[in-house]
């Protein structure tokens, strides 16, 4: 299957790749030491390698699925191209990554490296926050950083989205940021400036995004009364703010009309047709459509075989190692994740509806558990080797 960017290639990104591959890797190492994230350098430079040598491979193997968006996303990069009919979070992306098209020269095998480039800043970011729950735990920092980077080179959603022209990267990246700022507010109360920019990060990326970066805001304040004035202040600022953004009704039956017009137009390929009149209808059925987010492409709400959507069905079975991991590392290390997983991911079930692209939208929650699945396969490890 040829990918739907190829026309839009140039050998000569490919001739320049390598000089941009060391200077970014530099740049990387150096990010990587100021911050002491604790990544060595040659896993950095590894890894970074790893994922450019995916997308060269990628993009002629047939096996590795095209999606339509790239062709939009590529558009944009080769052609400096302004999507006037797309949505505001891909109006956005055209103004954010301007100067990172000037940069790669409006290439995309160079367009790609910068995406990669910021994708492992923001894995650093994430563990950054992790060294925070190990210390308080009175762990060390370093401990299973290893099978952290071990996870996310084989994180099949990682390989498949990260190393083709999407905005992915930039959404992990806003989630990241996002991320270590709730953690630094849960434990330290500091963390505000990471949690604002993070959320602008992140609606740059998907401006929809707003209903969760605004729960999070509230629900993280130390503060009781300024907590509860939020949260209780949130009811009514979020329909408004996601009406005026986004020029969408906050209203059951419009997610309804969301769903259902998807059902019929994706189908077979859509799952979770609904019936909303009232928000208790939608908390009722929130519980099985989040089972089905959570491990689509898995025949819960729908009957397709999850084995024709071989690579999704791959990342269905690598979360289930990771849900297990996650658990089996405990409550006491892992609530505050589990917390912002699993609130995240219920707003998210709202509106999913693809069997295929649940894969790429709870990537950036999925990525959040790869800390917390890192030291429970470890813990995992450590338990049965004493008993042998």
């Amino acid at each position: 299957m040829d990918k739907s960017y190829i026309p839009m290639m140039d050998v000569w990104g490919v001739v320049l790749a390598p000089i941009y591959i060391i200077i970014l890797t530099s740049v990387l190492i150096k990010i990587n030491n100021s911050m002491k994230a604790g990544f060595s350098s040659r896993v950095i430079a590894s890894l970074f390698l790893y994922y450019y040598l995916f997308f060269l491979v990628g993009t002629l193997n047939p096996l590795i699925p095209d999606f339509p968006d790239t062709r939009l996303f590529s558009l944009i990069i080769s052609e400096n191209y302004f999507p006037p009919d797309q949505s505001l979070g891909v109006r956005l992306f055209y103004y954010i990554t301007y100067p990172f098209r000037i940069i790669s020269l409006f290439k995309i095998e160079l367009f790609i490296l910068f995406q990669l480039f910021i994708f492992i800043i923001s894995l650093m970011v994430l563990w950054k926050s992790w060294q925070i729950v190990l210390e308080k735990n009175n762990y060390s920092k370093s401990l299973g950083v290893h099978v952290f980077l071990t996870l996310t080179a084989v994180y099949p959603a990682f390989l498949l989205y990260m190393p083709i022209p999407l905005r992915e990267f930039f959404i992990l990246f806003g989630f990241s940021v996002m991320v270590y700022g709730l953690i630094d507010k849960y434990y330290n109360n500091n963390g505000l400036m990471y949690i604002v920019l993070g959320s602008i990060l992140l609606l740059f990326g998907r401006p929809q995004l707003i209903v969760i970066v605004i729960i999070f805001f509230a629900l993280f304040q130390k503060t009781k009364w300024i907590k509860y004035t939020l949260v209780v202040g949130s009811i009514f600022v979020i329909p408004v703010l996601f009406t005026t953004i986004l020029s969408f009704k906050f209203t059951p039956d419009f997610f309804e009309y969301i769903r259902n017009g998807s059902f019929n137009k994706y189908y077979p390929m859509s799952y979770g047709e609904v019936e909303w009149n009232t928000y208790v209808d939608i908390l009722k059925d929130m519980p099985s459509l989040l089972m089905q987010f959570l491990l689509s492409p898995l025949p819960l709400l729908h009957d397709m075989n999850p084995i024709h959507y071989l690579a999704v069905f791959m990342d269905a079975i690598f979360l289930i190692i990771v849900y297990i991991a996650v658990i089996y590392a405990g409550i006491r290390v892992s609530k505050v994740y589990v917390f912002i997983f699993i609130l995240a991911a219920s707003i998210f079930s709202i509106w999913e509806f693809h069997i295929t692209g649940a894969a790429r939208h709870r990537m950036p929650l999925v990525m959040i558990m790869l800390p917390v699945a890192s030291y429970g396969l470890l813990k995992m490890y450590q338990d049965i080797k004493a008993k042998i």
